[in-house]
This record gives structure tokens, sequence and C-alpha cells, in this order.
């Protein structure tokens, strides 16, 4: 990508902020897709928002921007809001590599392992995002239906479960020792955690 790339939602990028699902991507990627304004260019994204917390966790949105066009969900377009797909003018006046050029150099010349790496890159992602998810959903649930003392207990071991089978052990410990509501809500959390 070049700093002066602009982006665009494509028909399908407008009709996944339509939705308000989750659909397949990733909380990140779904925030970035929403900011995606045709106006700004790739420079500007960078600056603003590559190192805030939640970008940063993803790896940058450089990933985010490039998984967001492997799903066809944006597109690039030149400075002057004209589409790469329809157009082979210069990308600006001072450059005579032509937007069909620039395409080819930043897409069609992409080997299938880099194409398979933003793939797994998605697929860790969305693993990881759908893992903190259920932890955070599960700390709420527990701060609500668990006596004080209670769920201080379970936060503590919930804060020191690393990946899905630690979580799933904490789930299926507290509905074996706990009563009442904190007990019957764990079975919708232990299917969560094993989809």
């Amino acid at each position: 990508m070049n700093s002066s790339d602009v982006f665009v939602k494509t028909d399908l990028g407008r009709d996944e902020v339509k939705s308000q699902g989750l659909g397949i991507l990733p909380r990140e990627a779904r925030t970035l897709l929403i900011m995606i304004d045709g106006k700004r260019d790739y420079q500007s994204y960078l600056y603003a928002l590559n190192q805030s917390k939640m970008f940063a966790s993803f790896g940058g949105i450089t990933s985010l921007l490039e998984l967001l066009l492997e799903l066809e969900y944006i597109e690039i377009v030149s400075a002057n809001s004209t589409s790469i797909n329809t157009q082979t003018q210069p990308i600006n006046q001072s450059s005579d590599i032509s937007i069909e050029s620039a395409v080819d150099r930043a897409f069609n010349n992409k080997s299938p392992k880099r194409m398979k790496a933003i793939g797994n890159i998605f697929k860790t992602k969305l693993s990881a995002a759908r893992y903190e998810n259920i932890k955070s959903d599960l700390a709420v649930y527990i701060e609500r239906n668990a006596s004080a003392a209670e769920a201080w207990g379970y936060l503590l071991l919930l804060e020191q479960c690393v990946n899905n089978s630690q979580l799933l052990i904490l789930a299926q410990e507290i509905q074996r020792k706990s009563h009442g509501d904190l007990s019957l809500g764990m079975t919708s959390f232990i299917k969560r955690i094993e989809q």
C-alpha cells in the first residue's frame, strides 16, 4: 500500500456495516471498516490509529486493511476518488505510475503464501477476539451473579486463564461449585467455549 492510497467501502462493505452484526469480521476489522470514509489516505490511518490499543493488539491497521481488501469490503481509490478498477490515470500528478500497474504490483504479484498468511492472521485474530469476548462476558456475568467474595475469587482465577481450555475448566468448576443463577448461566458459556 502507498501512503497516498485512499480507501472506500464496497457494496459488500456497506452491507456488512448495515447488518450491525459481527459476521465473520473480528471486532477490530469491523471498527476500522466503519471508519473508512473515502477521504483519508493510508498515511492518515497509520498516524491516527495504528498505535491505538484496539488496533495494536491486532498487529496494527495494515493487516486489518489487507484483510478488508482481501475480503473485498473495501477498495483503493486515487486521491481524487476515482476507482482503481475503472481508471488508468496516474495516482497523483507527480507520479507517472498508472493505477493499473499499482494494482498489479500491490495485489496480482502476491504469492499464494502471502495470501495464506493473511488468512492465517485472520483466523488467529478471530479466535483470539472470540476468546477475549467470552472471557469479558464471563467476567461481567460473574460480577452480576455471585456474592462479592465468591466473585472476587472467580475473577482472580479468570484473570489467570490464557486459553480456551483453561476457560472451560473454570466455567465447569463454577458450574459444579456454585448455586442459583451463577451455576445455571455456565451452561451457555461452556457451549460458547466449546464451539
